[in-house]
C-alpha cells in the first residue's frame, strides 16, 4: 500500500474532529450551565416564575410547528 493511501483514513478523522468540534462551539460550557443554573434558581426565589400551563402550551405549540414544517418537506 502506498504510504499516502495509508495517512488518508488519518485526515478524514481529523477533518471529522474539526467538524465536530465546531458543531460544539455554540454549546455553553460547564461554568455558563452553572451560572445559568443559580440565576434561575435566584428567579424562583424571588418569584419570578411562569405558571407551568403557559410553558406547556407554549411547548406545545412548538412542537406542532415543528410536526407541520416536518411534514412540508
Amino acid at each position: 500500500m502506498d504510504p499516502v493511501e495509508r495517512k488518508t483514513p488519518t485526515k478524514a478523522i481529523e477533518d471529522d474532529s474539526e467538524f465536530a468540534s465546531a458543531l460544539d462551539d455554540d454549546e455553553p460550557t460547564t461554568e455558563e450551565l452553572i451560572e445559568m443554573l443559580r440565576e434561575s434558581l435566584e428567579d424562583v426565589k424571588a418569584g419570578r416564575t411562569r405558571p407551568a400551563r403557559e410553558v406547556m402550551r407554549e411547548l406545545r405549540e412548538m412542537l406542532a410547528a415543528d410536526a407541520d414544517y416536518s411534514r412540508d418537506r
